[in-house]
Order: structure tokens, then C-alpha cells, then sequence
């Protein structure tokens, strides 16, 4: 049967009271609550609960006067900024699908998502505004509102961007019907408006998968599914110790337009009453070490790669990383290589969770207790999620400790896609969500997870799971990432890797890998074939993209 939740871990309960909600009424609770408290901090600039909502309302206004009702899409092409928040709690208000595109994508992909999304309006930035205007005939977009990032800057900062960064943006022009957002709020109305919403069927957001394996889809995510995530993570706060000020403060590193970052770093911090802390940039990792020691922040959230870089970056010493409470690593797998230097650095501690975007996103997390976590698992199921494995050929759960395709079942798990029945039916079974990832189970309840079943090489009937590989190559000092696919020669295929050098150490040869993985690994496991980047193909939020690599011409190979 499939596990029974956090029955291991009696502090945790299998489950929670979700309140019946719509996702706006996670901002006007806490405005009703807290309407003075600081809300956001962008840039040297704060916002209170009670602005935020009011300017949420103004631009629902708009929205509806520009004939968005109940059900249309409304698109936002939107680092993190207040004005995301405020495009995505408007377009709730009125019963929208709201979509988010992440500023990172390409033209072909931005066109992709607008237009399979319906979408009938786009809210961006004047900096996107050029990239806008070439796409926007092949579209559907009626109307493109524009703001501009100076907007949001404290007045010196304004005046600085106006002077040296805003006049080389574009113009807004009326002609194309673009908008000028600061203009079109400017006399509205600040009242509420209550559309009746079905939670448990209304679509609240078209969260678009990352397209790592394939060809993007957009999981119809209801404000139940993004409701009883926010709540149910919400339930982690209390291993922590009550602040002083009654106020928790939230990196938000996590770009808004990935469902992990929207639900960790977005909804969780509004529905507590957090101050979030938006960081457009994530590489830029020195403001973000300043901001936390400067501003004592308490948790956040990234994916792997961001904490190994800020574990190994050159200045991580000068600042005082230790307000951190919480750290939750998602995404994909977190090394051990990673943790070790993270921790190290900081003294906080940095736990493994689990989830993806038709979860939203999710499912497993570790308990946030180096005595409760299991390193190298993702944790536990979350309360009122039941998770099992499964044999991917019959549909039935294999005994604890085997290898099988990770099934969940809960709140969280999506509608379904959007205009695609095909691929629903592909994953959503009987009510179970078939992940796509392989894992296994503990008897203790604990989950871990193998690698994506699409990425299995088949070695002489044998097969290997390059993150088994990508581990053990990891643990090796001179290595700092690596990354393993199948190659194909002929009617052979061999293991091969694609190695990251540690900085500070020179590039192993073939033979030293073989001879250090040898002791861990079974022989046909073994790489056959390195070859040395500069760094990993990413994807916009930070997972590694095999295709890519598997897709690219192999230069400084050695071969065996």
C-alpha cells in the first residue's frame, strides 16, 4: 500500500485542514491582517500588504475594462518584482488563468506558450518591450501593458536608471496598442472585486513544464492544488523558533515563473505574512549574501547549483550567512558535495525535497532537522499526499527497497494539461500522478529518487542511471559537476560523462576516472568516455539539460 504520510515522524500529521480559498484571498487575508507590515523589498524599496492590494485592485479594474473575464488568460513576461506580484493576484481576482513566461526564453518559446496559452494579454517590463513588438503579430495578444523597473526603484536608483539605463528602452506606443501601465491604474478604483470561483475546478494558472525532456506542456493548476501546497509547507515553520518581530524575512531567489519558486518563495511567504526579499537576478550572488547578512533573511529556496555557488564563492567568507533558518535544495538531485560546502559555509542546514510542476509543485520533503533528514533521500511524503513505487510495465508497487516508477496522489496533483487529453491520460491514473522519475522507498517511509526514467542507458542488456554515476563522479575532489548520457556509436552505446574541473585542480584523465569509479561502481556503470566544458548546459532555472549534450558535437573527448 502505499505509504502512509510522516507516520515515522509523529510530529508531522498524515493531514491538514485546507481551508477552502481562492489564491487572492491569500493577499487580502494578510492585508486584512498585517496591512501595514512590508510586504516586498525590491532594490532598496519596500511595499506594505495593504499597497500591494490596493494596487492589485486597481489593475483588476483595468483588466476587466479591457474585457478580461472569467477564465481567460492573462501572460506576464516578469522578472521577480512587485510587479509580478501584483499582475498575478489581479488576474486571480477576476477568475483569470494567469500564465507566466520567464524572461529567459527564447522568441520561438515565448511564442509557444502565448499562443497555446490563449493568452489575451501580456504585462511586462519596457527592457522586454522590443522582444515583445517582434513576436506579438504571431500571437493572440490584444493588449501589451508596460511598466517600467524604474518604477519600483527608491529615488535615487530612479533617477540613476532614467538617466543611464531607461532612455535607451523603448517608448510605448498607443498605435500598437501597448499600454502604459502606471497611467492606466493611476485613477481606478482600489475596491475589491468578488468573482464566484470553483477551487476545486477553476484553473488558476498554466504553469508550462520545463521542457528538459521535450516538448513544453502546460499543467492546468487549480487554486485548490496551489492553495493546499502554500498551506501544507506552511506547516515547517514550526520546527522554527518564533521571531521577535512576529515577521519572517524570504529570499526570494526562485524565479516567480517556476512553479517552485511561485508556491516556496511567492505564495507560502504571502499567506504567513512574510517579507519577501525579490531578487530579479540570481546570479547575482554577492548582492544576494549582502541582503542576507544585512537584513538577517531567514529562508531560502533554490536549486542546487545556486548553493554550491554560493558556497564556493570567492567573497562567501565577508558576509554572515548564519540568519538562515531553512534552506530547501529542489529542482534535481543535491550532492552531498554540495551540502558539505554549503553547511560548512553557512552552518545552516540545507534539506532535499521533491515536486514538479503538475504537483505544485511539492510532494516529498525532508524533515528540517539534521537529526530527521535523511541525506540522499527527498524526504517524506508532505501531509495529505500518498506516495508509492510502482513497476512502470504492470501498474503494481514493487516491495520496499526496489527500483520503480515514483506515483503520487494528492491536492496537489494537477487538473490536467492544457488542450492536450493524450498526454493527461499518459500521466494521471485512476487519480495517481506517474512522475516519470524512478525511485525507491525506505522502510522508514523515506524516498529516494534514481533518476528520470527517460534517461535510463541500457549497458549490454544493464541498466545505468546517470545520476548513480554523476554521484560518485562528484565525490571525486577534482571534480566540481558532472553530468552522464548514453552515447551511441554504431550498435554500441557507452557511458559517457561531461565533467566541470574543480577550480584550483587539473583535469583527471580517463584512466584516473575509470580507476576512481571502479571502486564504487559496477563495471559496465563505469564512464567509457569524458570530455571536459566549461560548465553544464542549463535550462533557465538551473537543471541540467542531458539533450543538450547528448545533441552537441563532442570536442576534447577521451575514449576508451
Amino acid at each position: 500500500m502505499p505509504t502512509k504520510n510522516w507516520e515515522y515522524i509523529p510530529a508531522i500529521p498524515s493531514e491538514m485542514e485546507i481551508p477552502e480559498m481562492t489564491l487572492v484571498d491569500l493577499l487580502r487575508n494578510s492585508a486584512d491582517k498585517y496591512p501595514e507590515r512590508e510586504y516586498t523589498y525590491f532594490e532598496g524599496k519596500t511595499r506594505r500588504y495593504q499597497d500591494i492590494e490596493n494596487e492589485v485592485n486597481q489593475l483588476a479594474h483595468v483588466l476587466q475594462k479591457l474585457g478580461i473575464k472569467k477564465g481567460d488568460t492573462v501572460a506576464a513576461l516578469l522578472p521577480n518584482c512587485p510587479q509580478y506580484i501584483v499582475a498575478f493576484f489581479a488576474a486571480q481576482s477576476l477568475g483569470a488563468i494567469f500564465t507566466a513566461i520567464s524572461p529567459l526564453y527564447s522568441p520561438k518559446e515565448m511564442v509557444f506558450q502565448l499562443i497555446d496559452s490563449d493568452a489575451k494579454i501580456l504585462i511586462t517590463l519596457d527592457i522586454f518591450l522590443n522582444n515583445v513588438r517582434e513576436i506579438k503579430d504571431e500571437t493572440n495578444i490584444q493588449y501589451v501593458i508596460v511598466d517600467s523597473i524604474a518604477n519600483e526603484l527608491p529615488g535615487f536608483k530612479k533617477v540613476l536608471y532614467k538617466l543611464f539605463i531607461g532612455r535607451k528602452n523603448p517608448k510605448i506606443r498607443e498605435d500598437l496598442r501597448e499600454l502604459d501601465y502606471r497611467e492606466i491604474i493611476k485613477n481606478q478604483p482600489t475596491d475589491r472585486i468578488i468573482t464566484e470561483i470553483d477551487v476545486f475546478n477553476d484553473v488558476a494558472a498554466l504553469q508550462y513544464t520545463g521542457g528538459t525532456t521535450g516538448t513544453q506542456k502546460g499543467a492546468m493548476l487549480t487554486h485548490r492544488n496551489l492553495i493546499s501546497n502554500a498551506y501544507i509547507i506552511s506547516y515547517w515553520d514550526r520546527w522554527l523558533p518564533e521571531r521577535p518581530q512576529g515577521q519572517y524575512k524570504c529570499a526570494a531567489v526562485l524565479p516567480f515563473s517556476h512553479i517552485f519558486g511561485l508556491t516556496t518563495s511567492f505564495l507560502w511567504p504571502t499567506l504567513i505574512g512574510a517579507k519577501i526579499f525579490l531578487f530579479p537576478d540570481p546570479r547575482k550572488l554577492e548582492v544576494i549574501m549582502k541582503s542576507i547578512h544585512n537584513y538577517k533573511i531567514e529562508f531560502l529556496n533554490a536549486v542546487p547549483v545556486f548553493f554550491q555557488k554560493v558556497a564556493e564563492h570567492p567573497k562567501v567568507d565577508k558576509y554572515n550567512l548564519n540568519s538562515l533558518l531553512m534552506c530547501i535544495s529542489g529542482g534535481e538531485k543535491l550532492p552531498m558535495t554540495t551540502i558539505q560546502k554549503f553547511e560548512g559555509k553557512t552552518g545552516c542546514v540545507l534539506i532535499e525535497g521533491y515536486g514538479l510542476s503538475e504537483a505544485s509543485p511539492v510532494t516529498h520533503v525532508n524533515p528540517a532537522t539534521a537529526e530527521k533528514r535523511k541525506v540522499g533521500t527527498i524526504g517524506i511524503p508532505i501531509p495529505n499526499t500518498l506516495a508509492m513505487v510502482v513497476d512502470p510495465a504492470t501498474g503494481k508497487e514493487v516491495p520496499l527497497g526496489e527500483t520503480g516508477e515514483l506515483w503520487i496522489r494528492g491536492p496537489g496533483v494537477m487538473k490536467g494539461y492544457w488542450k492536450n487529453k493524450e498526454a493527461t491520460d499518459q500521466v494521471l491514473v485512476k487519480g495517481w500522478l506517474r512522475t516519470g522519475d524512478i525511485a525507491t522507498q525506505d522502510e522508514e517511509g523515506y524516498f529516494t529518487i534514481v533518476d528520470r526514467l527517460k534517461e535510463m542507458i541500457i549497458i549490454s542488456g544493464y541498466k545505468v542511471w546517470p545520476k548513480e554515476v554523476e554521484e560518485v563522479l562528484m565525490s571525486q575532489p577534482a571534480i566540481n559537476s558532472a553530468a552522464v548520457i548514453g552515447h551511441v556509436e554504431g550498435d554500441k552505446t557507452l557511458v559517457k560523462a561531461v565533467l566541470v574541473a574543480e577550480p584550483g585542480h587539473k583535469e583527471l584523465s580517463l584512466e584516473e576516472i575509470r580507476k576512481y569509479c571502479k571502486q564504487y561502481l559496477a563495471p559496465y556503470k563505469v564512464p567509457r568516455m569524458i570530455e571536459y566544458v566549461e560548465e553544464l548546459p542549463r535550462s533557465v532555472y538551473g537543471k541540467v539539460l542531458r539533450r543538450k549534450l547528448r545533441e552537441k558535437i563532442p570536442v576534447k573527448t577521451q575514449e576508451v
